[in-house]
């Protein structure tokens, strides 16, 4: 699984609960149906992969591949730029590029620079081939990435709590970390290594999973892990829906993504990977969108700024912007998916030419190390772009925290 959002952390809570927007007791963000189109979007991808793939023997024949395939093209790269695109080009965080150099560019810039050297090697320093240390830094990208989603959905629960106005819960914080992090995170983890997904490709695993006592407790794992997905998603719903103030986005939010989690467990793999990917990519997308487009003017002398200020000003126009620039770019990007080249359908639409330079000697070391580097980038600027234990940080963030965003 590739990560292809919403960052090591993304909505980290801030020390303080966000003031709630006005006419937001409802508890949305926007509204019922951006909300449900962009944040709750497994409630309408469910049913609609279910709907493609039905009747076929396996989901990746279905029209459920072309389905997915649209959707990375314009959300997976995309959702990867965004949070880069926030920090550097947007009015918004240009106190905080100013403020905390070494964590918006500084550490950043080397850490790019850092996966380039290592895959690359052009020094000759360091021990195996350029794909033996892609395959290393590969596997530690697939826990950064479990993490990274993990994350993303402990913020996002965060800000329906924030909306709920019980922001300063202390015991509903807890709840909803070890929701985001052990269902969110450590139940995937679980139902991929037992069912021996190809999120990661086998050859990256380290031996201790490939034991012969994975194959034979994973009967017992997957059904254990999915009865307990399944129960705990069924409680916390039920405490949501008793809860007062009462909050139905929260409980859609966590029914959501307990039924991804679940389907890890039990449905077709790829339907699976669709469920998981897509809500972290539009989520991304969306809370970037909102952000950008609620940036101050600014000033005369910020020329960079100014430049982008046409596009971030308007959400739809930034949306398409970033999208059209991932659909650009994306198949530079599909060899360091997960299960490699000849598992993504992009590649080979490309032609045999383009696609036999791209995955030939020459290309693929760089593509890797371009894919690696991006990956690492984006989660420490989405780290940094959504730390809302920082003052400035919810000052630039303001229109999402307050509602103030304007309809566009």
């Amino acid at each position: 699984m590739s990560a292809p959002t919403p960052a090591l952390r993304a909505l980290t809570p801030p020390a303080a609960p966000p003031p709630v927007a006005d006419g937001a007791a409802s508890g949305w963000v926007r509204g019922p149906v951006w909300d449900g189109f962009w944040l709750l979007s497994p409630l309408w991808i469910a049913p609609t992969v279910a709907l493609l793939g039905a009747g076929w023997p396996s989901a990746w024949d279905s029209p459920v591949q072309s389905f997915y395939l649209v959707v990375s093209a314009l959300f997976w790269i995309g959702h990867r730029f965004s949070s880069t695109w926030m920090a550097w080009m947007s009015s918004a965080y240009r106190p905080l590029l100013k403020a905390q150099p070494m964590r918006f560019v500084v550490v950043p810039v080397l850490a790019v620079w850092g996966i380039f050297a290592v895959v690359l090697d052009p020094a000759e320093l360091l021990p195996g081939t350029p794909l033996l240390r892609a395959a290393a830094l590969g596997a530690v990208d697939y826990l950064l990435v479990t993490w990274h989603f993990a994350a993303q959905h402990f913020g996002l629960l965060s800000l329906y709590r924030a909306r709920a106005g019980r922001g300063g819960e202390a015991g509903l914080r807890r709840r909803d970390r070890a929701f985001a992090v052990g269902v969110g995170g450590g139940m995937v983890l679980l139902a991929e290594v037992a069912r021996g997904l190809t999120a990661v490709p086998d050859a990256w695993l380290p031996a201790a999973l490939r034991w012969s006592a994975v194959v034979t407790w994973a009967p017992v794992a997957l059904w254990v892990g999915g009865a307990t997905t399944a129960l705990v998603t069924a409680l916390l719903v039920a405490r949501e829906l008793r809860a007062g103030p009462r909050s139905r986005p929260r409980a859609l939010y966590v029914a959501g993504l307990g039924g991804a989690v679940l389907s890890a467990f039990f449905l077709d793999p790829f339907l699976f990977l669709a469920l998981w990917t897509i809500p972290h990519w539009l989520s991304a997308m969306a809370l970037a969108s909102v952000v950008v487009s609620g940036e101050p003017a600014p000033p005369r002398e910020a020329r960079w700024h100014r430049l982008f200020h046409g596009v971030n000003r308007s959400a739809p126009r930034w949306l398409l912007a970033v999208a059209l620039v991932g659909l650009v770019v994306t198949p530079l990007f599909e060899v360091e998916a997960a299960g490699g080249p000849d598992d993504r359908p992009m590649v080979h639409a490309l032609g045999p030419t383009l696609e036999a330079a791209m995955t030939g000697p020459v290309w693929l070391p760089w593509l890797l190390a371009l894919g690696l580097a991006t990956g690492l980038l984006h989660y420490l600027l989405d780290r940094a772009v959504w730390r809302l234990s920082d003052p400035l940080v919810r000052e630039a963030t303001a229109p999402l925290l307050r509602g103030s965003v304007r309809g566009r």
